[in-house]
């Protein structure tokens, strides 16, 4: 089974964590075995029992551990399970120490706050890992080592041992809630950051508001749809060079979408230097259609502000808009690894044709008679724009004449 972008990434991250892990535990392992090592011939004095032989070699057996998991993660293909073989060695040479280790205090009930400390220290390391696979499989490991070396070791005070055990419980609790937490917020921050490229930052949260799943799937759903495109943009592109080409066209769409996000529209795709925007996808509205015409009149008069950036006047640019109302196709289409939300019918293509007869009647904005009948009466002179029926056209693809409609945009007072 093909894993997602986000599984990928965690997986990648998780090996990432694995080798800091693994690095903190061989430095650990070095540091202990040279100061044990200074203090069994008597250089040093850090522990209140004197160290012993098993302690040096308890210190050596460990480092050749720490080495040997290095050597598998740096030279050796990364295996998901290696996590599982690591926890539970981990476990095991930490219990092993507090059993042989002389130099390690068990008296007077020292044991179970030793247990609780030591099982915590190697749960936190594996909450690097970000698998909840791993932090459940750690979190039994932990409650399990704390029992045994508690009970195994205990000495009299059977009493500490209960409110240790449920004080455990919670921390190994919220140490699941959080890798729980982590991978959700890797997860969400994907998929709005996916989503923030095509959508408003308040269609975003409504869309997390309404938990709409980024899933393969359509359906019919009525629609305005706008076509934009620049008007001989080759000629332009031609006498710039690539790099002059591209930062204008970051601007120029940077622009166009700030003012499609104004009025709530979906941004489709990017098609060069043509815009494809839905109005009333996810979420509809009564005023789409209305929202859709000043969007577009907004973009007339944003492109006006970057005119007149150009030196000159040869160079200014114009757009073409077409706007058109009915049922298409809405959903995320594609594989489930790379899905885009968008729409797909036999308007949608009636928009980008009646964005091409602007050419033809040499008027920036065009509608349909569909969205005509949807603004109609719901604007004024004050939107700083007017609409006039401009004349009856077939279309290709078409077999009956359809109405369309210039937006006259003007200066407002």
């Amino acid at each position: 089974m093909k894993l997602s972008l986000v599984d990928e990434i965690l997986i990648a991250r998780e090996m990432k964590n694995e080798k800091t892990v693994a690095f903190v535990r061989f430095a650990l392992f070095s540091v202990t075995s040279i100061l044990d090592s200074l203090s069994y011939f008597g250089w040093i004095h850090y522990t209140i029992v004197p160290t012993s032989l098993i302690t040096v070699g308890l210190d050596i057996l460990f480092l050749i551990f720490a080495t040997i998991v290095l050597f598998f993660l740096f030279y050796l293909p990364y295996k998901p399970y290696l996590k599982f073989f690591t926890i539970t060695l981990d476990y095991f040479i930490i219990g092993l120490m507090i059993f042989l280790d002389p130099t390690i205090l068990k008296g007077n009930g020292l044991i179970y706050f030793i247990a609780m400390t030591s099982a915590m220290f190697v749960f936190q390391f594996n909450l690097l890992r970000h698998s909840k696979a791993g932090t459940i499989y750690g979190a039994i490991l932990a409650f399990i080592y704390f029992l045994v070396v508690s009970i195994g070791l205990e000495d009299g005070y059977p009493f500490d041992l209960i409110p240790m055990i449920f004080g455990l419980a919670m921390m190994l609790g919220m140490g699941y809630l959080t890798t729980v937490s982590n991978i959700e917020m890797v997860k969400e921050a994907n998929a709005k950051q996916m989503m923030e490229r095509f959508l408003p930052s308040q269609l975003v949260s409504e869309f997390y508001k309404n938990k709409v799943q980024l899933e393969p799937g359509g359906e019919n759903k009525e629609v305005t749809v706008l076509f934009s495109d620049i008007r001989s943009f080759t000629k332009f592109s031609e006498q710039r060079s690539a790099e002059e080409v591209v930062q204008f066209l970051n601007e120029y769409l940077s622009r166009m979408t700030d003012v499609i996000f104004k009025f709530n529209g979906t941004i489709d795709k990017f098609i060069g230097d043509a815009i494809m925007t839905i109005f009333g996808a996810p979420f509809k509205r009564d005023d789409d259609a209305l929202r859709a015409v000043k969007s577009a009149v907004a973009m007339i008069r944003e492109l006006e502000k970057l005119n007149q950036k150009m030196v000159n006047p040869e160079d200014k640019l114009q757009v073409g808009i077409g706007i058109h109302t009915g049922e298409a196709i809405v959903g995320n289409i594609g594989s489930d690894r790379r899905l885009d939300y968008t729409v797909i019918g036999d308007n949608v293509n009636l928009a980008s044709r009646i964005e091409g007869l602007t050419k033809h009647y040499n008027c920036p904005i065009l509608i349909s008679d569909a969205t005509f009948k949807q603004v109609a009466g719901k604007y004024s002179l004050d939107d700083g724009f007017e609409i006039r029926e401009i004349d009856q056209v077939v279309v290709k693809g078409k077999s009956k004449p359809i109405t369309v409609y210039e937006v006259i945009c003007f200066s407002l007072p």
